[in-house]
């Protein structure tokens, strides 16, 4: 088959499962593509050119809700967000993200990063659930200084899959849900400090199993630094005072 003009063939390599998640090994194809093409419009291509039966996740394609993690040349990263010319290299390797369960194909399931998650109390816990009174948090405090940037987490789990210690421990929380409990822990309103610290304080479970390895900050689509949130509360749990962050 001719390569239409303006196209250049790649050979995507794809590790393949049956519906139970039970490998079968890894698929190779050959598929034109342009210059701007994502790694996603290459699994729509083969999908609806040559294996109607390949599956994958996406949803939002602007790298908004995270759906589409998978792994790209052995790194998480977002299948919308990856040009399949910036790797740099005519041959991609694709997988489903590491240390979470495969449903099929490219396809896992997020319920153990969620477990995790529920874990550290998500949801907003207020003083006076009944009140009326606009919050008002000055410009000035720890929580308006330390916590812009690290709002964004669109819970993809690529963090999650990139995590060293996750990959062996599967107690420990990993990177999102501890950098969703450091910005409930910074809001002045909340009031489930202790139940969070207690958590978080785990040693099996918590902020002391991070090794600094800085893999989930470098994967993170959002540019959140996660090790940073990490390295912030192993430094405040070491005071009598969560304030001192």
């Amino acid at each position: 088959m001719a390569v239409p003009q303006g196209e250049e063939t790649y050979r995507i390599r794809i590790a393949r499962s049956a519906a139970n998640g039970i490998g079968r090994g890894v698929q190779e194809f050959e598929v034109a593509l342009e210059d701007r093409m994502t790694v996603l419009d290459a699994l729509f291509r083969i999908q609806r050119e040559q294996d109607a039966s390949l599956s994958f996740r996406c949803a939002c394609r602007v790298g908004m809700c995270g759906t589409c993690a998978m792994s790209v040349d052995g790194v998480p990263r977002l299948a919308c967000k990856t040009g399949v010319r910036t790797l740099d290299a005519r041959t991609v390797h694709i997988a489903p993200l590491p240390n979470l369960p495969v449903v099929k194909d490219l396809v896992i399931s997020l319920e153990p990063f969620f477990d995790q998650w529920k874990r550290v109390q998500p949801k907003f816990r207020p003083r006076d659930p009944n009140s009326t009174e606009l919050a008002r948090i000055p410009e000035t405090s720890a929580h308006a200084r330390n916590t812009p940037g690290k709002r964004d987490c669109i819970t993809c789990g690529a963090c999650f899959a990139a995590c060293g210690v996750k990959s062996t421990s599967g107690e420990y929380l990993g990177p999102a849900a501890i950098n969703k409990a450091y910005l409930r822990l910074m809001d002045p309103r909340d009031t489930a400090v202790d139940a969070r610290l207690a958590v978080l304080d785990d040693e099996r479970a918590g902020v002391w199993r991070c090794h600094t390895q800085f893999n989930c900050t470098a994967v993170c689509p959002k540019s959140i630094s996660l090790t940073d949130s990490i390295a912030r509360l192993k430094r405040a749990m070491l005071f009598p005072r969560f304030e001192k962050l």
